[in-house]
């Protein structure tokens, strides 16, 4: 249990953001494109600190330093599960900029943008908009698992009720301060979170001895090679076969990064970003924040070696480093700064979330007619809602790790196809996106209750080929987008891709400078890529000191700097 001072400092920590939340509360009411979007005049280094903030939650670091415990430095793969977010890289490259020239509000409405008006394009609104309201709820859930289970180690309730008084802190804080909130309050979280960082990667390099590595792991803990099929913890006997889940992490990587942002919470960011040069930046630097995670992560990992008598529960390991490492006011100080991850994270979903009901159905259908007021205070009962739904499924659900598997194999793999060829392919329409939307949720669900523990490749297989028989059978069942919706697409967010004929009806001269741009962006899609996952690598390489590693991975880092520097940065058009 806390002591008395650590528990002030965490009670101080929650009045400052209520306060932060009751002050900004009168400017986010202002309009609905003030609560949703800041009105799109945040700055974009506020933005990128934001979402790092947000990136970097109280359940997703604990189940990846989990694995950081149980696997040693191998857990670097585990990381391309979730952790390592690689989609980022191309939001830095091409697609922030996409959604960026949109100058829309959420991504439902961007279905209007993408399909048109008509029927097709009502019904590809709806189903993005009940989608992401689906996804959040699923997330909250899971944050809702690994809230309570952190917290519980501290304050004499239950797992349940203390995620329960922690998400109504959350609900009345974002419910009331809307997008200024949530980005102005993880600029404090933010320092907090960087603190945290610090502290536990210095004493874990510290402790981090040749004779500490000796005494409580194998050699095989400091080697980053993975083996095809490994020997795993109880528990998580469906991960044996490591090589080929590692390969099919990396695919889904891969697909992510040309599907994503689906989700609300990041789109959200690129969205509020005063031009595409501003949202091309806050991709740039969330990439080189969130790298700092690892360094925490791999942190915790080390640290949690020492005290393995003192873990039953691999999902606990944070908790544990805590009790046993930190001193008193310093544990206070760390506290708040997780619960400050948390709550950024949290409140970043809730907050897109009621955007997506109030903006994409309760206006666009149920009350057209609703004044910014009036939708304003229909946020606010939404976000008590859609956390209530959240709470109610993270009260049933065993571990962390049973919920993010299924939801970045199977929930977020099932919304893939739809959302690549959106972008991609000028047949593709809003039919096509309705059913392989619903294809692919139907197949997460279906899969998570008929094939109960089944290996994540087996998730991502089966709901890949779910949601894309579902995808291409819409396309065909429903009738081309308009031409005029097209070309006003094409020529506002100048994808590359399948647009033939909607090239034909644009001017050449355009056309070319479009393809000169997705060439250019093409190109330097793989340096980024390889960029992030090095930086991402350099700093779990400099915690365990495996120092050779570090030099090697720092020297490509800073030679492909120099690269995107000169043909990314200085490309950028300023605005």
């Amino acid at each position: 249990m806390l002591a008395g001072i650590d528990l002030t400092i965490v009670i101080i920590y929650f009045v400052i953001v209520l306060a932060v939340g009751a002050f900004v509360s009168k400017r986010a009411a202002g309009s609905i494109d003030d609560y949703f979007l800041g009105k799109r005049t945040i700055p974009w280094f506020i933005l990128g600190l934001s979402g790092m903030a947000t990136y970097i939650d109280m359940s997703g670091t604990m189940v990846q330093v989990s694995f950081f415990y149980m696997l040693g430095v191998k857990g670097y793969w585990v990381a391309y599960r979730g952790a390592v977010a690689l989609f980022l890289a191309f939001l830095m490259i091409f697609m922030a900029k996409w959604l960026n020239r949109s100058k829309v509000m959420t991504n439902a409405e961007w279905m209007i943008f993408r399909f048109g008006k008509d029927r097709q394009g009502q019904l590809a609104r709806i189903l993005s908009a009940l989608s992401i309201i689906v996804l959040i709820i699923a997330f909250i859930g899971y944050f809702f698992v690994g809230t309570g289970k952190f917290l519980s180690g501290y304050i004499p309730l239950s797992p349940e009720i203390s995620a329960l008084i922690f998400f109504a802190i959350v609900t009345i804080y974002t419910a009331a301060s809307g997008f200024y909130g949530v980005v102005y309050t993880d600029i404090f979280q933010s320092i907090l979170i960087l603190g945290i960082i610090g502290f536990i990667a210095v004493k874990a390099m510290i402790i981090g001895t040749p004779e500490y590595y000796n005494a409580f792991a194998t050699t095989e803990w400091r080697s980053i090679i993975p083996s095809w099929e490994m020997i795993m913890p109880q528990g998580y006997e469906s991960m044996h076969l490591f090589g080929l889940l590692i390969l099919f992490w990396i695919i889904a990587n891969i697909f992510q990064g040309f599907g994503l942002p689906f989700d609300a919470w990041t789109s959200q960011r690129y969205y509020a970003a005063k031009n595409e040069r501003e949202s091309a930046l806050v991709a740039a630097q969330w990439i080189g924040l969130f790298s700092l995670r690892f360094l925490l992560m791999m942190g915790v990992g080390i640290l949690a070696l020492g005290i393995a008598d003192k873990i039953s529960d691999p999902e606990m390991a944070l908790p544990a480093v805590i009790d046993h490492y930190v001193p008193s006011i310093v544990k206070g100080l760390l506290l708040a700064a997780l619960i400050a991850a948390a709550m950024s994270t949290l409140d970043s979903f809730v907050n897109s979330s009621a955007a997506y009901f109030v903006k994409d159905i309760y206006k666009a259908y149920l009350k057209p007619d609703a004044g910014d007021k009036h939708l304003i205070k229909v946020s606010y009962g939404t976000t008590a809602i859609i956390m209530t739904f959240g709470i109610i499924l993270g009260w049933n659900i065993p571990n962390i790790n049973a919920i993010w598997g299924w939801m970045v194999m199977g929930l977020f793999t099932g919304m893939l196809p739809p959302n690549i060829l959106k972008w991609f392919w000028w047949r593709f329409n809003g039919m096509g996106y309705a059913f392989g939307m619903g294809a692919g949720i139907i197949a997460a669900v279906v899969h998570t209750f008929v094939f109960s523990g089944a290996p994540e490749y087996m998730t991502f297989t089966f709901v890949t080929i779910i949601s894309t028989a579902g995808t291409v059978l819409g396309v065909f069942l429903g009738k081309p987008t308009e031409m005029s919706v097209l070309i006003n697409f094409y020529k506002t967010t100048q994808p590359f891709g399948f647009w033939g004929p909607v090239r034909q009806a644009c001017d050449e001269g355009f056309v070319a400078e479009v393809r000169k741009e997705n060439r250019r962006d093409l190109l330097l899609l793989v340096p980024a890529c390889v960029w992030q996952v090095t930086l991402f690598w350099a700093m779990t390489a400099l915690v365990v000191k495996k120092w050779e590693a570090f030099f090697y991975s720092s020297a490509v880092v800073v030679g492909l700097s120099i690269v995107l520097y000169n043909y990314w940065y200085k490309n950028l058009k300023r605005v």
